[in-house]
């Protein structure tokens, strides 16, 4: 199996190494778990949208996180369809290996098996796995949705009764509403994040210096400078400090925060990138 194929939440650069605030957030996702409840969750780019996922999964009793299925965004019908019955296989789900028993598949073919499967198939051998085992899907980084993959989605949650979250890519959001109407889903099946809290967004930021060893530099300013330019977006603060660690960005003693706060936005969201573009050409 590629590394890429499904999706691990599991701590990253982009994820604090503290989990601070969003404690309402939480418990929102936990209760849509557990009810349980589809979900469509939004915001900014950075703003911790995978790390709730991770930290709220990871909150969950053994039983419950082992069935939760979290696949990357796909790009196709077929490469949805792959990714949800490879996390399934990964899960050892009982009807799933039961077939594969049946058609003398083990897991040195699996891989060929499953490429070898008509979309038709696909879907066959999913909903016959998943409709018995009481699981929740994650889909993080949806970056496009075909009419096919989002009639899938659709029955996972209304006929197999597996509830789906979705979380979409920064620009995807229009693409997602297009859908609304036909998921049937309304305001209490979104949960937005925003900018943290800025004491909230000052002790990531300190959890940050510390954990990338900048508290031998001088770091006059650089505080009240980070704090600013990432607008307490969760996301910002973590790579800023990363940057600011490298020699590279630094002169002497100090940090150059002018230099992180570029190659931040070229490095880490190019949607704020034209956005901020964007906005100085209209100030000129």
């Amino acid at each position: 199996m590629k590394p890429t194929e499904t999706l691990i939440l599991r701590a990253t650069t982009a994820t604090p190494a503290v989990f601070v605030d969003r404690d309402s957030e939480r418990g929102r996702l936990r209760e849509a778990i557990l009810k349980p409840q589809s979900l469509v969750i939004g915001g900014a780019p950075g703003v911790g949208k995978t790390a709730l996922l991770s930290h709220v999964i990871q909150s969950l009793p053994a039983g419950l996180r082992s069935r939760c299925l979290c696949i990357g965004g796909a790009r196709d019908l077929q490469d949805l369809l792959r990714r949800l019955i490879r996390a399934l296989y990964e899960a050892q789900d009982a009807r799933l290996r039961a077939q594969l028993h049946r058609e003398g598949i083990s897991h040195l073919t699996f891989e060929s098996w499953l490429k070898a499967l008509t979309s038709s198939r696909l879907r066959g051998t999913l909903y016959r796995a998943i409709e018995g085992g009481d699981y929740r899907v994650f889909i993080d980084h949806l970056s496009q949705l075909t009419l096919a993959a989002a009639k899938v989605i659709k029955e996972l949650f209304w006929m197999r009764r597996a509830p789906v979250y979705l979380v979409p890519q920064a620009g995807a959001e229009r693409l997602l509403a297009r859908f609304d109407r036909f998921f049937y889903w309304g305001d209490q099946e979104s949960l937005t994040l925003g900018p943290l809290p800025r004491v909230a967004a000052n002790d990531l930021l300190e959890n940050c210096i510390e954990r990338c060893n900048l508290l031998a530099l001088d770091l006059t300013g650089f505080r009240a400078e980070v704090l600013e330019l990432s607008k307490c977006v969760p996301g910002a603060i973590v790579k800023m400090c990363a940057l600011a660690a490298d020699a590279r960005y630094q002169y002497g003693s100090r940090v150059k925060i002018k230099s992180v706060y570029i190659d931040y936005l070229l490095t880490g969201h190019a949607l704020h990138v034209t956005q901020t573009l964007t906005a100085s050409r209209s100030r000129t």
